[in-house]
């Protein structure tokens, strides 16, 4: 019996198919979002479909695969470009199963934040799950940060990582978080710990440069 061959194989060789621009668009290096929203917007259906079907094929992950592994990445950016929120538990998914430092994880851990406070309770879900990781807790209050700046939860789940915060490149970072993740009171908020916590001298330059670029309007 012959190897029966996959969709996504199917759609590249064959001009008539009607996955074929998809398959395209996806396998290429680096995707056009402009250009799928213009040629593959009107088969939404159909290719988001067709990316959670690149999303479930392992053999396309590694850099040696047809499309040197970008498959999966392209069908992550335009799974969150469109907002699909059918398409969640299959990302969250991903930043569950893939190591921190792969690139999937970290276009799918920015595309994300494209959801918006729709985003905020899975990742709360998944805050919960990685409590004793704070590397990871870290990453997840950047993604919040930017998803919902102002949501109370986005504020409220900042706040306690900075305070969570022991090593200075972290509290440097959270602070841009805060900052971002908490519009109205977060430089108010840091101000105050400024005056309240002992930081050394470098981590308190840091984080009032910080404060002084977001006054600017830099972040």
């Amino acid at each position: 019996m012959s190897e029966e061959i996959p969709v996504w194989r199917q759609a590249l060789k064959d001009e008539q198919n009607p996955l074929n621009k998809a398959a395209w668009t996806l396998f290429s290096d680096e995707i056009s979002l402009k250009f799928a929203d213009r040629v593959l917007t009107e088969q939404k259906d159909e290719v988001v479909a067709f990316c959670n079907l690149l999303l479930d094929a392992e053999e396309l992950y590694p850099e040696e695969a047809l499309g040197g592994g970008n498959a999966p990445i392209n069908a992550v950016k335009l799974l969150c470009h469109w907002k699909i929120e059918s398409a969640i538990p299959r990302l969250m998914q991903i930043l569950d199963e893939e190591d921190w430092d792969a690139i999937i994880y970290g276009i799918t851990a920015d595309g994300i934040a494209n959801f918006g406070s729709i985003i905020v309770d899975p990742l709360l879900e998944k805050a919960a799950k990685a409590e004793n990781d704070q590397t990871e807790i870290n990453a997840i209050a950047g993604t919040l940060a930017d998803a919902a700046p102002g949501d109370p939860r986005t504020v409220d789940f900042v706040r306690k990582t900075f305070d969570r915060c022991k090593e200075d490149f972290e509290i440097g970072y959270m602070s841009e978080n805060v900052l971002v993740g908490d519009p109205e009171g977060g430089i108010k908020w840091l101000e105050n710990k400024l005056r309240t916590q002992k930081f050394n001298k470098e981590i308190r330059k840091r984080i009032e440069r910080n404060i002084a670029d977001h006054k600017a309007g830099k972040f």
